[in-house]
């Protein structure tokens, strides 16, 4: 059985506050902290400590690029076929997939470099990312 997840992203706090993303991915497998979790990590970090164009600022923006990110991840060969994958789309915020991880993507900077992300699990509410993966 899948492990459910959705991806929202915010320009800012207020629209956190107010359960208003700008987008949202699905992801179908893996999305408890140990996979999804560190995927989102390792995603955020490698456009961080690279030159690549980041734009944490910009949530449409970041989220297209976790897009990406994720159908290279699912694709059944990235190089012959970049659009044979399953499992990830874009779909209607606050939408109901039967997810058992949300993660909040919020596009305001923190002390590491990176945008607040925040999760909701059946187990934990808006607890911190980072701070979660640490205690593994």
């Amino acid at each position: 059985m899948a492990t459910r997840g959705v991806y929202h992203f915010y320009s800012d706090t207020k629209e956190l506050n107010e359960e208003k993303p700008v987008a949202s991915i699905y992801r179908h497998w893996d999305n408890y902290l140990e996979g999804g979790g560190i995927d989102l990590k390792e995603f955020l970090e490698t456009l961080r400590d690279t030159e690549m164009d980041s734009r944490f600022q910009d949530a449409p923006y970041l989220s297209a690029k976790f897009v990406v990110f994720l159908a290279q991840t699912f694709a059944g060969n990235w190089n012959e076929n970049p659009l044979d994958f399953l499992s990830v789309g874009v779909v209607e915020p606050k939408s109901d997939w039967g997810q058992d991880y949300d993660y909040h993507i919020v596009c305001e900077l923190q002390d590491n470099g990176l945008p607040l992300v925040v999760f909701d699990s059946y187990e934990e509410e808006k607890k911190d990312l980072f701070e979660a993966l640490e205690e593994l």
